[in-house]
């Protein structure tokens, strides 16, 4: 199951002097396609992502909804772009980074989710859930495959090959299980 948190979370806590939130967490995240975003945590608040120079532009969305950007989350950290509360096809990108210190923890919540920098993406700490020499699930996958591309009105260009490439790599009956082998050309996030 993927996490959503959209535009910011509320902790209640009520601390005095250092935010241990804001301490832990980088002020930027870089995703795989190379779009970049300010984060935004305290104890108070939770964490939000903040579009800054080198940001996407927003999605286009329906008359009425809010464009802007959230995050999901299970083995790894995805920036989503979203219209109101739901996700945007085709706009999810994967948090990349070249140390620990790169990564967001979630530190806020009453049962934190921490990540650390595993084969050039920030993964769950949690290896009982999420075993590092084992593949991710079926929506990992896809954002792994193509998630170097700049995100566009239209979503992802997939090819047919790729396509079933990742429906016999990924069970596309059951998106929790998964993917017995790595599509050609995608990242491999296993230790």
């Amino acid at each position: 199951m993927r996490r959503l948190a959209a535009l910011s979370l509320v902790s209640v806590a009520c601390i005095i002097g250092e935010d241990p939130v804001e301490e832990l967490n980088p002020e930027r995240l870089t995703d795989q396609s190379g779009a970049v975003f300010a984060w935004d945590c305290t104890q108070y608040s939770g964490c939000e992502l903040r579009r800054i120079s080198g940001s996407p532009p927003l999605p286009a969305c329906a008359a009425g909804e809010r464009p802007g950007f959230g995050y999901s989350w299970s083995r790894m950290i995805s920036l989503d772009g979203a219209c109101s509360w739901s996700f945007v096809p085709g706009w999810s990108r994967l948090v990349v980074c070249e140390t620990d210190a790169d990564c967001p923890q979630l530190n806020f919540l009453l049962v934190p989710d921490e990540f650390e920098c595993r084969a050039g993406f920030c993964q769950n700490k949690d290896i009982a859930a999420y075993p590092p020499d084992e593949l991710p699930r079926r929506f990992d996958m896809i954002d792994l495959c193509l998630g170097d591309e700049a995100r566009r009105a239209g979503g992802y260009d997939v090819s047919d090959e790729l396509r079933a490439a990742i429906d016999g790599a990924c069970p596309p009956d059951d998106p929790e299980k998964k993917c017995v082998s790595l599509p050609p050309g995608c990242p491999d996030v296993r230790e």
